[in-house]
């Protein structure tokens, strides 16, 4: 009898290649039917944002340009060693897919909600986001991932409640606060603290192939509808 032996890469690649695909297919279709929800679009028009969002996060727009951190350098040379300071610079990008795109949305549906009952959401899902992000060197501002999304539907939920507002609107309400809050607490407000992230490009938005303000956004609209 014949003996195989598989190397050990063999089981993971297979999982991967057959059950990667599967996921982001649910993905798609669980992101697509929660726009559809959030916005009452037909799932044509809800899957068309999604690609637009997806093809948007491969696209950077530099905003401003800001002095970065000190970098030394050493160099030996024949029992010398010499030392090299440079300024490196921050370019502040806005990520089209990850910031552009989400923020219009939310802006959109702010048509549809009542303003104060948004103020109250977006004011608690932007403090928490704010006190809860980090500048990481060489990073960006990172925070954990379920904190705005969870706040965000929460605060949806006790502001439709103060203002007797229908259960229909708590969906929005999750999305416009959860986008625009983490938008704001993460993003904008933390960004005296740039300087600390090191060089290179800082992308508000941006952070592959979905950004965390878009996932909150879903994310929140998929807490609210556990909280109906």
């Amino acid at each position: 009898m014949r003996r195989y032996i598989f190397p050990p890469l063999i089981l993971p690649l297979f999982l991967i290649f057959v059950f990667l695909p599967f996921f982001l297919l649910l993905f798609v279709i669980g992101a697509t039917e929660t726009l559809s929800i959030v916005f009452d679009m037909p799932k044509e028009d809800t899957l068309l944002i999604f690609l637009m969002i997806v093809i948007g996060s491969l696209i950077n727009i530099p905003i401003a340009e800001k002095e970065g951190k000190v970098v030394e350098r050493r160099y030996s040379f024949f029992g010398l060693v010499y030392a090299i300071r440079e300024r490196k610079k921050i370019v502040i990008a806005v990520n089209v897919g990850g910031c552009v795109i989400p923020t219009i949305l939310s802006l959109k549906l702010l048509t549809t909600i009542p303003l104060n009952a948004f103020a109250i959401a977006f004011v608690l899902t932007t403090l928490v986001t704010y006190l809860s992000a980090k500048p990481i060197p060489h990073v960006g501002i990172a925070i954990p991932m379920f904190i705005p999304p969870l706040v965000a539907a929460l605060s949806a939920y006790i502001s439709a409640e103060i203002f007797g507002l229908s259960q229909l609107m708590i969906p929005k309400l999750a999305f416009s606060c959860g986008v625009l809050g983490s938008l704001f607490g993460a993003d904008i407000l933390h960004l005296k603290d740039i300087e600390k992230i090191g060089s290179g490009v800082a992308s508000i938005g941006g952070a592959g192939t979905f950004d965390g303000i878009f996932l909150t956004g879903l994310f929140s609209v998929i807490f609210a509808l556990f909280l109906l």
